[in-house]
């Protein structure tokens, strides 16, 4: 049986790994923090809890592992569950022969000098790029032995505010619902459904053989829309309207002084106002069976209807 080490178990992507790879015959340890009130129950999970300081316990769990599962996520707000740095989960698995698989949609673009006057510049889609700190050390790890597979991937299509941006730009009232659209509205941008990334994941390294090389960095395709796709299918999934505003960045700039969640998402501005390419020096990550691919219809009811507060 093969054995998992989930980071982030209390995450959308931490706590969807573990469902999926658990259904799919692995013995899954999620890692969680001491006080977290948000842990997944299942029947053949076990859980550690522990803290910044438990590197020690962290190490003796990690042996009786042989893969180790990490998201990196875009919002600062669901990055705060992830007790071990992302340099320190590298350094578990290069010492101890571990394969490292992690997901991620934080990205390194280059920036606007001037973000408030970027509508003067051509709208183009934007490439990024897997954080240059980040593939540096991927590359030392690799040079050194250890596997490593990284699926890039686009936003969440999460509704709740902790897991991805598009909570962030939601609004509901009793009679309505109101979009934040951070760009042109009818502008395409990559959307990832968590579950379904989960899913794929599990499968395609349960059943099927990968002869890849030692490090392997690829994208995941997901669901390509608009805030104007999204808004249709909010309206479908809540019964509700749902209109489209813009969002006011020159107000953002100066909340993002007070704030480290819109700092962060004051960064992805060119992204979203251009719309992005897949990640540079990637490739598409195929499967020799069909991927699980929800429609964004259902994707954006599920999502909806677990957070919504008058669903």
């Amino acid at each position: 049986m093969r054995k998992a080490l989930v980071f982030g178990a209390c995450q959308e992507m931490g706590d969807n790994l573990c469902r999926t790879l658990i259904s799919n015959n692995w013995d899954v340890t999620g890692i969680v923090r001491d006080d977290s009130a948000h842990a997944p129950i299942l029947s053949q999970l076990t859980l550690a809890e522990m803290d910044s300081d438990d590197i020690e316990f962290l190490y003796q769990i990690a042996k009786e592992v042989d893969t180790v599962f990490v998201h990196l996520p875009e919002s600062a707000a669901a990055k705060k569950e992830l007790i071990f740095s992302i340099d320190q989960i590298i350094s578990l698995a290069e010492q101890l022969k571990l394969r490292l698989v992690i997901t991620t949609n934080k990205y390194d673009m280059q920036q606007h000098w001037f973000p408030s006057l970027s509508f003067w510049t051509k709208k183009q889609p934007i490439t990024v790029y897997l954080p240059k700190r980040l593939k540096n050390r991927l590359r030392q790890a690799s040079k050194n032995g250890t596997k490593i597979l990284v699926i890039c991937c686009g936003h969440s299509l999460s509704c709740a505010l902790c897991h991805g941006y598009l909570g962030m730009l939601i609004k509901e009232t009793r009679h309505k619902v109101i979009i934040q659209s951070p760009s042109s509205e009818s502008l395409c941008h990559y959307w990832t459904f968590l579950p379904d990334l989960a899913n794929n994941i599990a499968h395609l390294l349960t059943n099927e053989r990968l002869d890849q090389p030692v490090l392997n960095i690829v994208y995941y395709p997901g669901h390509r829309a608009s805030i104007n796709d999204i808004a249709r299918c909010l309206a479908l999934s809540s019964g509700k309207p749902v209109s489209i505003t813009q969002l006011p960045w020159t107000i953002l700039e100066f909340i993002a002084f007070f704030s480290p969640l819109f700092r962060r998402f004051l960064k992805t501005r060119r992204l979203w106002q251009h719309g992005g390419k897949p990640p540079a020096d990637t490739m598409r990550l195929h499967s020799k069976s069909k991927f699980i691919h929800t429609p964004l219809e259902l994707a954006l009811q599920q999502s909806w209807r677990s957070q919504s507060e008058y669903a």
